[in-house]
């Protein structure tokens, strides 16, 4: 590996790599790996390969540990070992490793700079916390945070009332980020039982917000020109989810099967769009309808109040759905 330990930017791999300081060569017996593994337990990382490299420390071929222990103890290395790999390079972005594990089901993801040379792992542990780190960021992005911003004069405005405007919406947001991290945290259990789980985090979240944003801004722009029977309302508004959530249900579970070419996972993903669907424009429509009983105004109620919401609620869905199938 090399000496030079460079700066790595936010959120890319090398932020996350794992040393591997033992390496192995070609001509290597498989004895000898065995061995060396076996005196230098503490240089050996949490990985499923033995990677094997040049003179020049360049990433040549990757042997898989269960391979290795049933080959010929005087086989060499170069005679087992795959030279087509996937691999990632450091100053790559994190999510390039995440998709590589989900779609492939790699537990360990070697790392090499850009001229190749081998610089360690990406494995199960790092691999979860990337994950974990990607999703924060898709729920922070999906969420409207600040609302009704654009309608502000900002000329007119000191900067204590912006802030006072302002900051409000962010404890929320913020509060509703940690709230929903802490979801995730307690089911990292079921994360690890099926990776693939958390390639749908962003999907679930984001439709269920599209859904009940959409739901919010008709219900808004109906309430504001005539007054709503909220019973009728609910009831017709019920029945439109109903089928909205099936259509998406349906297409997601075809694309997570052709993607995954599981039938658990295609299950988990469309019970869990489809509950997230339905109550997702319930939500959107129950909040502004309390906002204007309680006479204040509905259009504050699509800002980010009914999102968080709506991400708790599709996370609780989408784990108690996977842990349930996954349970069976």
């Amino acid at each position: 590996m090399s000496e030079d330990k460079p700066e790595y930017k936010t959120h890319s791999i090398g932020q996350h790599t794992v040393p591997c300081k033992l390496t192995f060569a070609r001509r290597d017996k498989v004895a000898h790996v065995i061995k060396s593994i076996r005196e230098s337990r503490s240089d050996w990382p949490n990985s499923e390969n033995v990677f094997v490299v040049n003179s020049n420390g360049k990433l040549v071929g990757v042997v898989d540990f269960q391979k290795l222990l049933s080959a010929n103890p005087q086989s060499r290395l170069e005679e087992i070992m795959d030279r087509k790999f996937d691999s990632v390079t450091d100053h790559s972005h994190q999510h390039h490793v995440a998709r590589l594990a989900i779609q492939k089901g790699c537990q360990t993801v070697p790392v090499t700079n850009q001229e190749g040379v081998f610089l360690g792992i990406i494995d199960e542990g790092q691999i979860l916390k990337i994950l974990h780190e990607e999703h924060v960021e898709d729920l922070m992005r999906f969420s409207g945070i600040i609302a009704n911003e654009a309608d502000l004069d900002v000329n007119k405005l000191s900067i204590t009332k912006m802030l006072a405007k302002r900051i409000p919406w962010l404890i929320l947001g913020l509060i509703g980020g940690m709230i929903a991290t802490k979801i995730v945290g307690n089911f990292e259990g079921t994360l690890q039982k099926e990776l693939a789980l958390a390639f749908f985090i962003p999907v679930i979240v984001y439709m269920n917000d599209a859904v009940g944003t959409q739901t919010q801004t008709i219900y808004v722009r109906t309430a504001a020109f005539e007054k709503v029977k909220i019973k009728k309302y609910l009831v017709k508004e019920a029945k439109t989810s109903l089928m909205l959530a099936f259509i998406l249900s349906f297409l997601v579970a075809i694309f997570s099967f052709v993607i995954f070419q599981n039938n658990q996972i295609s299950i988990i993903v469309a019970i869990s769009m489809f509950i997230g669907v339905t109550s997702a424009s319930l939500i959107a429509t129950i909040i502004p309808w309390l906002f204007t009983r309680f006479r204040r105004d509905p259009a504050a109620g699509s800002g980010p109040f009914t999102t968080v919401i709506q991400d708790i609620v599709s996370l609780i869905i989408y784990f108690l759905v996977a842990t349930v199938v996954l349970s069976k």
